[in-house]
């Protein structure tokens, strides 16, 4: 697990850091002072990074500009801002952090993040598998944006194209639960982690496509996306 943290202050950078050298578990970090300099190294090495913890009032580019350019690269980062503002709450949710911490930063709550963003990647690496014909298929659960039933046949909608198959979209939607993935159409299966915005019959995505919300999933929908949104904010 790549790690970078993004800090201008010498001693939350040092706190951070040892919390990262005492977690049991296989890590690579890197340590940035600004967000130009996190920017640099990646264009320069095209180095990406799977967790950000980024403090939000960096010299320069702000925290907040900087994960916007991040999510541009990279809609897949788990970002943790950590900062003593809790105002800034409202300006970040563009850029769908993973999670907050507030300075000075406790080992507990460090560990805790930690461990639940390793768990989010680990489910989020888990395969969706299916057959088109002689070719199997192993999708990542987190490249998923929908799934479209269409009588027997299922259309896969992700980051990088569209798959159609034979199956059901109850047995696959039992399946991708565990990623927090939600029904909110009889034909409609979608991940939460790609929409930008919901309403009453609709929910948009963040690449602009819009998915119907029924009557009869309505109810089911706002709780499981409002449940997914309290666990953003580590509620």
């Amino acid at each position: 697990m790549k790690i970078a943290v993004c800090e201008d202050d010498i001693k939350t950078q040092s706190l951070l850091e040892s919390y990262l050298e005492e977690y049991p578990a296989d890590l690579e970090w890197e340590i940035f002072s600004s967000g130009e300099e996190l920017l640099d190294y990646m264009e320069k090495g095209k180095n990406y990074f799977s967790l950000y913890f980024m403090d939000i009032s960096l010299p320069g580019i702000d925290g907040i500009r900087t994960c916007a350019r991040i999510r541009k690269k990279d809609q897949k980062a788990l970002i943790v801002f950590v900062t003593d503002y809790k105002e800034y709450v409202y300006e970040v949710f563009q850029v769908l952090p993973f999670r907050f911490l507030i300075k000075p930063v406790k080992k507990e709550a460090f560990f805790k993040v930690l461990g639940e963003a390793m768990e989010f990647l680990r489910l989020h690496d888990k395969r969706l598998t299916f057959r088109i014909r002689q070719t199997l298929y192993e999708i990542p659960w987190g490249e998923i944006l929908y799934l479209e039933g269409d009588l027997r046949k299922i259309h896969l909608h992700t980051v990088l194209g569209e798959y159609t198959f034979y199956g059901k979209l109850e047995s696959l939607k039992e399946q991708l639960l565990p990623g927090g993935f939600f029904q909110c159409h009889k034909s409609y299966v979608v991940n939460p982690e790609y929409i930008r915005a919901s309403r009453d019959t609709a929910i948009i995505l963040r690449n602009g496509e819009e998915i119907p919300v029924s009557k009869s999933f309505r109810k089911e929908a706002k709780e499981k996306h409002l449940q997914y949104l309290k666990g953003r904010w580590g509620q």
